[in-house]
């Protein structure tokens, strides 16, 4: 076990986490914020893969409890794929946001907006000093699904 490879086993982690994608959960990070961004609040949620919560107690819901343990779930493989040890784990935290009023519409997309979504990984292993790892995407979203969500499974 080298300690190089928690970056690149928590960097993928956030990276699926974040991602529009169904496979490892039938639930979308994404859906989490447009349903903030719908009611006012600002559009950004921390999921804690220790302490097992998630804030602000706003985005808890069904769907967010199933998103949380589907990818707790996916954690103990995925570290074991990356030869790391998940018992020196010590902090793994996401927070995953979305920049809703930066929103615009591709040339010629009228059907659609392009926006920026980032998470922000706080993680500590193996009592080495926190880490931090920003991924940031641009995802193109149907108009509709701004307002109800992307279909989950």
């Amino acid at each position: 076990m080298k300690f190089k490879n928690y970056k690149s086993a928590i960097h993928n982690f956030a990276h699926s986490f974040q991602s529009i994608d169904y496979t490892k959960s039938g639930k979308l990070a994404f859906n989490v914020l447009v349903h903030l961004n719908n009611r006012n609040l600002t559009p950004s949620a921390t999921f804690d893969f220790i302490k097992k919560t998630i804030h602000p107690t706003d985005a808890i819901n069904y769907e967010s409890k199933l998103l949380l343990n589907d990818y707790l779930d996916w954690l103990p493989s995925h570290f074991i794929n990356h030869n790391c040890d998940l018992d020196k784990l010590e902090k793994l935290s996401i927070t995953i946001s979305a920049g809703f009023d930066k929103a615009y519409e591709p040339p010629g997309m009228n059907y659609c907006k392009q926006i920026r979504v980032s998470t922000l990984t706080l993680w500590k292993a193996d009592e080495k000093e926190e880490q931090t790892i920003e991924v940031s995407r641009d995802e193109l979203v149907g108009n509709n699904f701004l307002k109800i969500g992307i279909p989950e499974l």
